[in-house]
């Protein structure tokens, strides 16, 4: 009769709980970095979603010159990191190539900054850029989904946690400080073709706001 553990070789029964054992542990761990994760997003009032990030379609191409300049923030998903109120983006381009992300927003009467670095990895996917505001960390997503460049830009924002989740960001731009309520409902609409929650959408706030 052969050992479980010992003689020649594991017994098929044994190579089975094994392997059983294997799944189960891993499965375990990725559960562990899971709710160490959403602990992490609970306390920085972000709120992650079961199942892996939404396919989303960008669009096919990009003008980044087109794309510069001052964009205002209209709708967002809230974030941990924008707070206050009279959000705006300025790009610039940079001598690399890259491109110069201004952020401004006022709170308390006060205004503050973000300078963050963004470029586009792959020219085969020239809507699909990448972000970040500190030298050092990881960069993030930044999809163009919709622009028409003179009024409008749809934004898109997606990171997987370990398989099993993901957080998700969005942003509703325009040239001004209001955009025709018609344009954001259309732009809402297509985000929510891909199977995104568009209820997370809450109105930034632009009144009584500098230029």
């Amino acid at each position: 009769m052969p050992t479980i553990w010992g003689g020649e070789g594991v017994a098929p029964a044994s190579r089975e709980s094994k392997s059983l054992y294997n799944i189960i542990k891993i499965k375990m761990l990725r559960l562990l970095v899971l709710a160490l994760t959403c602990a992490v997003c609970l306390v920085n009032s972000q709120i992650p979603s079961f199942g892996g990030c939404p396919t989303i379609k960008t669009q096919e191409s990009l003008d980044i010159q087109r794309y510069l300049g001052d964009w205002y923030e209209i709708f967002l998903f809230p974030t941990s990191f924008e707070k206050g109120k009279c959000t705006r983006a300025r790009y610039t381009l940079k001598a690399d190539g890259h491109i110069n992300v201004y952020n401004r927003g006022i709170e308390d009467g006060k205004e503050f900054s973000a300078i963050g670095d963004a470029y586009v990895p792959d020219d085969q996917h020239p809507a699909r850029l990448l972000v970040r505001f500190a030298e050092g960390t990881p960069y993030g997503n930044y999809w163009v989904i919709n622009t028409d460049y003179d009024t409008y830009t749809l934004i898109y924002s997606c990171s997987p946690l370990a398989g099993l989740a993901h957080i998700e960001f969005a942003w509703i731009l325009a040239r001004n400080q209001t955009l025709d309520p018609q344009i954001s409902q259309s732009l809402k609409d297509e985000l929510a073709s891909y199977n995104v929650d568009i209820s997370k959408f809450k109105v930034s706030d632009q009144s009584d706001c500098p230029p």
